[in-house]
Protein backbone atom coordinates (compact mmCIF):
# COMPACT_ATOMS: atom_id res chain seq x y z
CA UNK A 1 0.00 0.00 0.00
CA UNK A 2 1.41 3.62 -0.48
CA UNK A 3 0.38 7.29 1.23
CA UNK A 4 1.01 10.63 -0.10
CA UNK A 5 2.89 12.97 2.57
CA UNK A 6 1.28 15.71 2.96
CA UNK A 7 3.48 18.62 5.14
CA UNK A 8 0.02 20.48 6.56
CA UNK A 9 -2.01 17.20 7.25
CA UNK A 10 1.04 15.46 9.23
CA UNK A 11 2.76 18.62 10.75
CA UNK A 12 -0.39 18.80 12.65
CA UNK A 13 -0.43 15.16 13.68
CA UNK A 14 2.60 13.68 13.38
CA UNK A 15 1.49 10.51 15.25
CA UNK A 16 -0.33 9.49 12.47
CA UNK A 17 2.62 10.10 10.32
CA UNK A 18 4.28 7.56 12.26
CA UNK A 19 1.23 4.88 11.97
CA UNK A 20 1.46 4.79 7.94
CA UNK A 21 5.45 5.30 7.60
CA UNK A 22 4.89 1.57 8.97
CA UNK A 23 2.06 0.01 7.35
CA UNK A 24 2.41 1.12 3.91
CA UNK A 25 5.40 3.23 1.05
CA UNK A 26 5.14 6.38 0.62
CA UNK A 27 4.89 8.69 -2.79
CA UNK A 28 6.56 11.26 -4.58
CA UNK A 29 8.91 11.97 -0.92
CA UNK A 30 11.99 12.59 -2.54
CA UNK A 31 10.37 15.04 -4.53
CA UNK A 32 9.64 16.82 -1.07
CA UNK A 33 13.15 16.48 -0.47
CA UNK A 34 13.74 18.65 -3.62
CA UNK A 35 11.20 21.41 -2.97
CA UNK A 36 12.48 21.73 0.76
CA UNK A 37 15.82 22.39 -0.26
CA UNK A 38 15.24 24.90 -2.94
CA UNK A 39 12.89 26.59 -0.66
CA UNK A 40 15.29 27.10 2.06
CA UNK A 41 17.95 28.50 -0.74
CA UNK A 42 15.57 31.15 -1.51
CA UNK A 43 14.82 32.27 1.90
CA UNK A 44 18.30 32.07 2.92
CA UNK A 45 19.38 33.99 -0.07
CA UNK A 46 16.54 36.16 -0.03
CA UNK A 47 17.36 37.08 3.12
CA UNK A 48 21.23 38.00 2.38
CA UNK A 49 20.12 39.78 -0.85
CA UNK A 50 17.70 41.94 1.24
CA UNK A 51 20.32 42.92 3.81
CA UNK A 52 20.27 40.02 7.16
CA UNK A 53 23.06 39.31 8.32
CA UNK A 54 25.31 41.01 6.26
CA UNK A 55 25.96 44.16 8.22
CA UNK A 56 30.28 43.38 8.04
CA UNK A 57 29.94 44.70 4.44
CA UNK A 58 28.66 47.98 4.91
CA UNK A 59 32.01 49.67 5.90
CA UNK A 60 33.33 48.11 1.91
CA UNK A 61 30.43 50.41 0.58
CA UNK A 62 32.62 53.37 1.84
CA UNK A 63 36.20 52.42 1.97
CA UNK A 64 36.20 49.70 -0.92
CA UNK A 65 35.27 50.07 -4.82
CA UNK A 66 32.27 49.36 -6.60
CA UNK A 67 33.84 46.19 -8.14
CA UNK A 68 35.33 45.18 -4.83
CA UNK A 69 31.32 45.52 -2.95
CA UNK A 70 29.73 43.70 -6.22
CA UNK A 71 32.08 40.65 -5.55
CA UNK A 72 31.87 40.60 -1.62
CA UNK A 73 27.95 40.89 -2.24
CA UNK A 74 28.03 37.92 -4.63
CA UNK A 75 30.63 36.02 -2.66
CA UNK A 76 27.78 36.64 0.35
CA UNK A 77 25.05 35.37 -1.56
CA UNK A 78 26.90 32.37 -2.74
CA UNK A 79 27.93 31.89 1.02
CA UNK A 80 24.15 32.01 2.20
CA UNK A 81 23.05 29.28 -0.66
CA UNK A 82 26.04 26.95 0.40
CA UNK A 83 24.33 27.58 4.65
CA UNK A 84 21.10 26.98 3.33
CA UNK A 85 22.41 23.35 2.04
CA UNK A 86 24.15 22.89 5.20
CA UNK A 87 21.23 23.63 7.24
CA UNK A 88 18.80 21.69 5.87
CA UNK A 89 21.26 18.58 5.28
CA UNK A 90 22.20 18.55 9.19
CA UNK A 91 18.46 18.79 10.40
CA UNK A 92 17.25 16.43 7.68
CA UNK A 93 19.73 14.02 7.79
CA UNK A 94 22.65 14.05 11.01
CA UNK A 95 19.43 14.66 13.42
CA UNK A 96 17.59 11.54 11.74
CA UNK A 97 21.01 9.82 12.03
CA UNK A 98 21.22 10.84 15.87
CA UNK A 99 17.38 10.11 16.72
CA UNK A 100 18.06 7.04 15.35
CA UNK A 101 20.93 6.00 17.42
CA UNK A 102 19.12 7.35 20.77
CA UNK A 103 15.84 5.05 19.25
CA UNK A 104 16.65 2.28 17.45
CA UNK A 105 14.20 3.17 15.01
CA UNK A 106 15.19 2.86 11.62
CA UNK A 107 17.34 6.41 10.28
CA UNK A 108 14.93 6.19 6.72
CA UNK A 109 12.10 6.30 8.73
CA UNK A 110 13.06 9.63 10.62
CA UNK A 111 13.88 11.40 8.03
CA UNK A 112 9.83 11.87 6.80
CA UNK A 113 9.79 13.55 10.48
CA UNK A 114 12.94 15.69 10.21
CA UNK A 115 11.30 16.76 6.65
CA UNK A 116 8.30 18.40 8.65
CA UNK A 117 10.82 19.59 11.33
CA UNK A 118 13.16 21.44 8.93
CA UNK A 119 10.11 22.66 7.13
CA UNK A 120 8.83 24.24 10.16
CA UNK A 121 12.29 25.97 10.70
CA UNK A 122 12.31 27.42 7.66
CA UNK A 123 8.81 28.80 8.11
CA UNK A 124 9.67 30.45 11.19
CA UNK A 125 12.76 31.74 9.21
CA UNK A 126 10.60 32.89 6.79
CA UNK A 127 8.27 34.32 8.98
CA UNK A 128 11.09 36.33 10.77
CA UNK A 129 12.43 38.07 7.53
CA UNK A 130 8.77 38.82 5.96
CA UNK A 131 8.35 40.43 9.63
CA UNK A 132 11.68 42.59 9.19
CA UNK A 133 11.14 43.43 5.66
CA UNK A 134 7.99 45.01 6.45
CA UNK A 135 9.08 46.46 9.06
CA UNK A 136 12.54 48.17 6.94
CA UNK A 137 15.35 46.89 9.61
CA UNK A 138 16.42 43.65 11.36
CA UNK A 139 17.48 42.85 14.42
CA UNK A 140 20.43 39.42 15.47
CA UNK A 141 17.67 38.69 17.78
CA UNK A 142 14.15 36.83 16.42
CA UNK A 143 11.21 37.99 18.71
CA UNK A 144 10.00 34.28 18.33
CA UNK A 145 12.85 33.86 21.13
CA UNK A 146 13.86 34.83 24.66
CA UNK A 147 16.59 36.47 23.19
CA UNK A 148 14.69 39.69 23.39
CA UNK A 149 13.63 39.23 26.96
CA UNK A 150 17.12 38.47 28.15
CA UNK A 151 18.96 41.22 26.37
CA UNK A 152 16.47 43.52 28.67
CA UNK A 153 18.69 42.23 32.12
CA UNK A 154 22.15 40.84 31.20
CA UNK A 155 24.80 41.99 28.78
CA UNK A 156 26.35 38.42 27.71
CA UNK A 157 26.00 37.99 24.47
CA UNK A 158 26.93 34.52 24.67
CA UNK A 159 23.80 34.15 26.82
CA UNK A 160 21.45 35.97 24.90
CA UNK A 161 22.39 34.27 21.83
CA UNK A 162 21.92 31.21 23.49
CA UNK A 163 18.48 32.02 24.73
CA UNK A 164 18.20 33.19 20.94
CA UNK A 165 17.79 29.92 19.90
CA UNK A 166 15.05 28.54 22.42
CA UNK A 167 11.89 29.78 20.51
CA UNK A 168 8.07 28.42 20.44
CA UNK A 169 9.12 26.85 17.60
CA UNK A 170 11.54 24.63 19.70
CA UNK A 171 8.64 23.66 21.94
CA UNK A 172 6.96 22.82 18.81
CA UNK A 173 9.75 20.73 17.04
CA UNK A 174 10.04 18.49 20.41
CA UNK A 175 6.13 18.28 20.52
CA UNK A 176 6.63 16.76 16.88
CA UNK A 177 9.08 14.18 17.57
CA UNK A 178 7.83 13.18 20.65
CA UNK A 179 4.50 12.07 19.30
CA UNK A 180 6.40 10.62 16.30
CA UNK A 181 8.43 8.57 18.35
CA UNK A 182 6.24 7.83 20.93
CA UNK A 183 3.79 6.27 18.50
CA UNK A 184 6.15 4.24 16.13
CA UNK A 185 7.57 2.33 19.06
CA UNK A 186 6.23 2.10 22.67
CA UNK A 187 9.26 0.60 24.38
CA UNK A 188 10.79 3.85 24.90
CA UNK A 189 9.95 5.39 28.44
CA UNK A 190 7.75 8.58 27.63
CA UNK A 191 10.01 10.66 30.16
CA UNK A 192 13.49 9.82 29.16
CA UNK A 193 12.16 10.40 25.85
CA UNK A 194 11.39 13.82 26.72
CA UNK A 195 14.11 14.99 28.55
CA UNK A 196 16.45 13.46 25.68
CA UNK A 197 14.87 15.57 22.99
CA UNK A 198 14.65 18.72 25.04
CA UNK A 199 18.70 18.29 25.93
CA UNK A 200 18.97 17.82 22.12
CA UNK A 201 17.52 21.47 21.68
CA UNK A 202 19.23 22.66 24.77
CA UNK A 203 22.96 21.56 22.98
CA UNK A 204 22.08 22.92 19.70
CA UNK A 205 21.23 26.15 21.07
CA UNK A 206 24.73 26.07 23.06
CA UNK A 207 26.38 24.80 19.41
CA UNK A 208 24.94 27.66 17.73
CA UNK A 209 25.54 30.48 20.23
CA UNK A 210 29.41 29.20 20.67
CA UNK A 211 29.92 29.16 16.85
CA UNK A 212 28.74 33.06 16.92
CA UNK A 213 32.11 33.36 19.02
CA UNK A 214 33.81 31.73 15.97
CA UNK A 215 35.71 34.73 14.51
CA UNK A 216 34.90 34.13 10.53
CA UNK A 217 35.72 37.29 9.53
CA UNK A 218 39.20 37.81 10.81
CA UNK A 219 40.13 34.39 9.86
CA UNK A 220 38.76 35.18 6.24
CA UNK A 221 40.89 38.14 6.55
CA UNK A 222 43.87 36.54 7.81
CA UNK A 223 43.78 33.81 4.86
CA UNK A 224 43.09 36.25 2.21
CA UNK A 225 46.20 38.31 3.44
CA UNK A 226 48.74 35.49 4.08
CA UNK A 227 48.40 36.25 7.18
CA UNK A 228 49.14 39.95 7.50
CA UNK A 229 48.08 42.16 10.42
Amino acid sequence: MFFNFSFWRYVTNPSQLAINHQKSAMRGFNRRIVFLFLSGIVIFALRDIWGMTTDTLSPMLVLATDGDYTIARFVSVMGAVLWAVIYIAFHLFFVSYILGLLTSIPVRRIVPLQLLVTGVLLIEKALIFLVFFIKGEATNVSFLSFGPLSATFSNTWFLIMFLNQLTIISALIVSLQFSFIRSYTKTINWKSLLGVLIGLQILFALLTAAIGYIPFERLFNYVMQGGAS
